[in-house]
């Protein structure tokens, strides 16, 4: 008699159980599916969090994302063959070094900060203004070394003025000291950077409009 409550309420049990998980599975199918930070689009480029589109880097590259702030807004980052530190990253950032609106002086304060924690001793190997998806821009090359931790990096950095606000674009490559640079990441980031479209507004863009209407 005792195990034959025992076992129906074993049953019981394992019926209240099933019909929990047949609720919870229904709930899941019901909850919508997060969706993803990069859709494609039929002219070959990518929507990015429906806020940027442009062309994404072939199949090796990995996205790197910052949807809550921070020191970039989206880039991508490719582990490549060879001795540490081989890799590369490139990157949209809408809140590049300094403060100043004016271009050429921001041009100046961001080669000042650049890479400053890494102990790259950087040299600008060229620099010159230029538009770049509409807007007037500057565009500088650098390379340096840390012989202490037998690196080196060379990087491209496009500053651009859009509206009262400055952005950047940047590609860092870094080899161990005896390393070759490679040519074909930065393509990549050409084409990233050459056809990069806003399809918003942003935050300052919003703010600002908001105002001037309230007269400050």
């Amino acid at each position: 008699m005792n195990q034959k409550v025992k076992f129906t309420g074993i049953l019981g049990t394992a019926a209240v159980i099933a019909a929990m998980i047949g609720i919870l599975a229904g709930c899941a199918t019901f909850a919508e599916k997060p969706k993803p930070a990069m859709v494609p689009t039929e002219r070959g480029m990518v929507v990015f969090l429906e806020k940027y589109e442009f062309k994404q880097p072939p199949a090796g590259w990995a996205l790197m994302k910052n949807v809550e702030g921070g020191d970039f807004e989206l880039g991508f980052l490719r582990m490549e063959k060879g001795d540490f530190p081989s890799q590369t990253t490139f990157m949209y950032d809408d809140l590049p070094y300094g403060g100043q609106r004016d271009l050429e002086k921001r041009a100046q304060y961001y080669c000042t900060r650049f890479l400053f924690n890494s102990g790259i001793d950087l040299r600008v190997t060229q620099r010159e203004k230029m538009q770049i998806i509409g807007l007037d821009a500057v565009a500088i090359s650098m390379e340096g070394e840390n012989p202490n931790r037998k690196e080196k990096a060379k990087s491209k950095v496009y500053l651009a003025k859009k509206g009262n606000r400055i952005i950047s674009f940047v590609c860092t490559q870094w080899r161990p000291l005896n390393g070759t640079y490679g040519q074909e990441a930065f393509d990549h980031f050409e084409a990233f950077v050459q056809s990069f479209k806003f399809l918003k507004k942003d935050f300052y863009e919003t703010f600002e409009e908001e105002l001037t209407k309230a007269g400050l």
